[in-house]
């Protein structure tokens, strides 16, 4: 798909400025996608653009690759490829600016999954709330509209025809039963001291079709804690290890 050639072109020719370790993402993605047995859903990817434009805001270009990589999948047992996707990024970025929008735009028929609950985690209320808030605010702008494909509350937003939810949640959360959730956001993981939080959401995961799991963060102060082992785990898938 062009979101994904072009970002990966632009990386490798220098036009986009990148680390190492991004031109080594584009070695891992290229890889993964020269698989016959794998099928990139044009269709989806240009609908889900499309929506997340008219309703939000237009991507950039790594927001698009991501986007793209999101529907990326194996023909022989309709797995997606990337099923756990971890960005980390300075403050300001928009890495919550994104994932809100795909978030809201996984609960709708569009991505074709009923029952594709969304659930986002953070260690502080405030920090899951902030993707929350921006797709409850982008719902109570169109609300003329909106009211027609979506129920909302401040705790919870469904989409009415897929009874997909999107809540958000801390480790003070009521209920962590993971067996009927789509997608899991783990929002800020720096904050996380130990993996406590994320395995009480991950244990029974993954019985979703087409589940996925994204961990956001900023760079933070916790040493030796989750953060850390992401990217301890990320140098080593990217390394080939």
């Amino acid at each position: 798909h062009p979101y994904i050639d072009s970002y990966i072109d632009g990386v490798r020719s220098g036009n986009i400025p990148a680390s190492k370790e991004l031109k080594q993402v584009m070695d891992v993605v290229e890889n993964k996608l020269d698989n016959k047995d794998v099928f990139v859903d044009h269709k989806k990817i240009d609908k889900a653009v499309d929506l997340i434009f008219r309703y939000f805001y237009k991507l950039l270009d790594w927001e698009l690759f991501v986007l793209a990589l999101i529907h990326c999948y194996y023909k022989s047992t309709d797995m997606v490829v990337f099923d756990e996707i971890f960005i980390m990024m300075g403050r300001g970025n928009g890495k919550n600016v994104f994932i809100s929008p795909v978030a809201w735009y996984l609960t709708t028929h569009y991505h074709g999954i009923k029952g594709y609950n969304v659930d986002i985690i953070a260690n502080a209320e405030d920090q899951a709330m902030v993707s929350f808030n921006d797709i409850y605010e982008m719902l109570e702008d169109t609300w003329q509209k909106s009211k027609n494909f979506f129920y909302k509350t401040k705790q919870q937003i469904v989409n009415l025809r897929t009874k997909s939810y999107i809540k958000y949640n801390t480790s003070n959360a009521r209920t962590k039963d993971s067996k009927r959730t789509g997608c899991l956001i783990f929002d800020e993981v720096h904050e996380y001291e130990d993996w406590d939080l994320i395995k009480v959401f991950t244990s029974g995961f993954g019985k979703r079709k087409h589940s996925r799991t994204f961990y956001i963060t900023t760079q933070g102060y916790v040493r030796g804690g989750v953060l850390d082992e992401l990217l301890d785990l990320s140098r080593q898938i990217l390394s080939g290890e």
